[in-house]
């Protein structure tokens, strides 16, 4: 069955609409376009700068992007909608958008080419996890993938072996502007200069100012809370401690609050230096609103 729509309708994006168009048996619906549209349309702007002559769209698909188990731990369910992402699968890799919790772009993209991958393997149940193993034998796993199964049946079609590696072996950024592959720990692009948020500011943000580290990586939410914690923390601490200092009454209870609040301030503090050195590595641009440039 024939199921091409206008390339209009697809905003402009190459796309295997027999792929991204059917169900995992290949039966088209037209739920399952509509959800796909609707993925890609947020997206379109990017799409068109990145990707490839040649190069098409075979699925969308939404998840969250790789977390370390310390990450789940000191941030809880909430790190399941900072982390959430965008994966668009194509004929020559898997494109990775991070996303902001209503799946909008946050102008971050970075790339899998199938040729740095050793294999992929869905989860059992309904393939909402994916977990990739590269050929540097690195491992990274998205959860709550919500086109798992789809994306299961299309796997065997998927060129892993063969083609020529990047450099790098792994997942990596793209430039937003240029498409240029961004250098690990860099936070400028080499080809067009666009600047990134950078881990040194991140981190002074984080220990001078109050939630300032999730401010700093488009993290408003967490920061807020994150600044009304510490402040209530170092009130607590600046309070007992004048205490200490000029009080009468029970200057060694006060002592013991001092160094209790100070201690669980100094850990609210590691925590978020720890959060926004990760947010960091999503190479987020300290101006959005640059001007695409095709150097590639």
């Amino acid at each position: 069955m024939d199921i091409r729509v206008p390339q209009a309708e697809t905003f402009g994006i190459p796309m295997n609409q027999q792929t991204a168009f059917s169900t995992p048996k290949g039966e088209f619906k037209e739920r399952i376009k509509k959800r796909q549209l609707k993925m890609v349309e947020k997206y379109g702007a990017m799409l068109k700068q990145v990707l490839e002559p040649g190069e098409e769209v075979q699925l969308a698909m939404r998840g969250c992007s790789p977390m370390s188990i310390l990450e789940q731990l000191t941030t809880g369910w909430i790190v399941y909608l900072m982390k959430r992402c965008t994966l668009v699968v194509t004929n020559k890799r898997i494109l990775h958008f991070p996303s902001k919790t209503n799946f909008a772009p946050k102008h971050s993209v970075a790339q899998i080419r199938y040729g740095d991958v050793e294999s992929i393997k869905p989860s059992a149940l309904g393939g909402r996890k994916l977990t990739i193993k590269y050929k540097n034998g690195k491992k990274e796993t998205f959860l709550y993938v919500n086109e798992g199964r789809k994306f299961k049946s299309i796997l065997p079609n998927l060129r892993l072996r063969g083609e020529e590696t990047s450099l790098f072996r792994q997942r990596h950024h793209l430039c937003p502007k240029c498409t240029a592959p961004l250098e690990p720990a860099v936070y400028t692009c080499w080809k067009c200069g666009l600047e990134f948020r950078t881990m040194k500011k991140a981190m002074l943000l984080s220990i001078f100012l109050p939630g300032g580290g999730y401010f700093y990586t488009g993290h408003p939410f967490l920061g807020m809370g994150d600044a009304i914690g510490e402040v209530l923390l170092l009130f607590f601490v600046i309070f007992s401690l004048i205490n200490v200092l000029f009080g009468t009454a029970d200057p060694i209870n006060n002592l013991f609050i001092v160094i209790v609040f100070g201690a669980l301030l100094f850990i609210e503090k590691l925590i978020t230096i720890y959060h926004a050195r990760h947010y960091v590595k999503e190479y987020i641009p300290v101006d959005t609103h640059f001007q695409p440039v095709r150097t590639m």
